[in-house]
């Protein structure tokens, strides 16, 4: 290899240098997925690659450690790397429009972010780790406020000063006269970017206290075992309405003291029956149109065995480079009736299922490439050096006892990079 290729990557048909490349733009490229070879360019300030079909970032983008300005808006992005919290140099972050559902607990490592755009996503909370972004000065969180369930206790952590946008018109007991148009939002961000970082939107602009003391997490409302359930027919089902098709009344008769409902509609069957309608009676009780509220949060009683069995069905089906993400997403959107300890239970007892979709990878892999998936599969956790030693046996076969005493030079080479303290003890088995 050339010395010009050791020191540039390639994207996109074009070598840029990894000592003297300070600033890519790669918008509107219809971009699926970054190579990992970006992360050689350590020396990265500036990095766009907003408006694209992004759905992840590589693992290797924590290299980026010089970044300082990060443009991922108008993506598909469902998750960052839990590497991202190593870009401990960014200022400016735009997340805007994706599809994060949660934010890594790394995330709280970005201690220099100073402006960080939200949203637009599937958010529904905020890492405990929040509270450590001290230098964050502008923050928005668009229409997130209505949909947390809750702040992190760190929040008040953050300065004092901070400001933070929300949208003017879906906000929750916020000071509306705060309100801010859209164009003191984006001139804001050109004191620090020189760019149109953000430019669409109306909102209202809180302090941390205010924001605290404004916010009140919604109470979920409960659909338990004696809640009556009424199809798009109206008749009495025993399952539950579409997602987007649950409605209830709120009244005193249709709610009890604790959010418990008496009954859930389906949104259809009720617009049948209110047509021509200015006031409805159902089940002993009158109600309006505007006492008809959709069912956005909802502590569903569910039975444990079904769901834990769920969750074991999603771990066996997984890939094993996507395990770890997705015991992150099982954990981090628990119903109150599961606990973590009960799918620490489910993900130990497919440990011998995991090992045998690793055992069965390294067979079929050539065998230059073995220690460096076993590596890799220790590294995350997966396995330990007990299992390590038990697959050893497994592939050397017979080969591994008549060759202990004799190790070859490429047996005692794979020992030591076993037996390296850089894998970390598994989080989850």
């Amino acid at each position: 290899m050339s010395n010009n290729n050791r020191n540039s990557v390639m994207i996109l048909g074009k070598r840029y240098n990894i000592n003297t490349t300070t600033y890519l733009n790669f918008q509107f490229n219809n971009l699926t997925q970054i190579p990992e070879s970006i992360g050689r360019l350590t020396n990265l300030e500036t990095l766009r690659f907003d408006s694209n079909k992004l759905t992840q970032l590589p693992e290797s983008f924590g290299n980026l450690t010089n970044l300082k300005k990060l443009f991922l808006e108008k993506n598909k992005l469902t998750e960052l790397p839990e590497s991202f919290g190593n870009l401990k140099n960014l200022e400016i972050l735009d997340l805007y429009e994706n599809k994060l559902e949660f934010l890594p607990e790394s995330f709280g490592n970005l201690k220099n972010l100073k402006i960080l755009d939200l949203r637009r996503n599937d958010l529904t909370s905020l890492p405990e780790s929040f509270g450590r972004l001290k230098n964050l000065k502008k923050l928005n969180l668009g229409r997130y406020p209505l949909r947390f369930t809750s702040l992190p206790k760190s929040f008040k952590n953050l300065s004092p000063d901070i400001e933070i946008y929300m949208s003017y018109d879906n906000n929750r007991n916020i000071n509306n006269n705060n309100y801010m148009g859209y164009a003191n939002w984006r001139d804001s961000l050109r004191n620090y970017n020189n760019t149109d970082f953000v430019n669409k939107g109306r909102f209202t602009t809180e302090t941390r206290d205010s924001m605290i003391k404004s916010f009140r997490p919604y109470k979920p409302k409960i659909v338990s075992n004696n809640t009556e359930l009424f199809n798009s027919e109206f008749l009495k089902t025993n399952k539950l309405p579409p997602k987007n098709k649950r409605v209830y009344i709120n009244t005193n008769s249709n709610v009890k003291n604790n959010g418990e409902l008496r009954r859930l509609y389906n949104m259809n069957g009720i617009n049948q029956y209110m047509r021509g309608r200015t006031r409805g009676h159902l089940h002993g009780g009158n109600f309006r149109m505007n006492q008809l509220k959709k069912l956005t949060y909802a502590n569903i009683v569910i039975r444990k065995n079904d769901y834990l069995r769920n969750i074991k069905s999603r771990l066996l089906n997984s890939s094993l480079t996507k395990f770890n993400q997705l015991v992150n997403r099982i954990k981090n959107n628990l119903p109150s009736t599961i606990s973590r300890t009960e799918v620490n239970n489910v993900i130990r007892s497919v440990k011998p299922q995991l090992l045998q979709k690793i055992f069965n990878k390294l067979k079929n892999s050539p065998s230059n490439n073995r220690v460096r998936i076993m590596n890799t599969m220790k590294n995350r956790g997966l396995i330990n050096q007990n299992d390590i030693t038990v697959m050893k046996k497994k592939l050397l076969g017979p080969n591994f006892v008549r060759n202990s005493k004799k190790p070859s030079p490429t047996t005692t080479t794979t020992r030591k990079l076993m037996n390296s303290n850089n894998a970390r003890k598994s989080p989850y088995i």
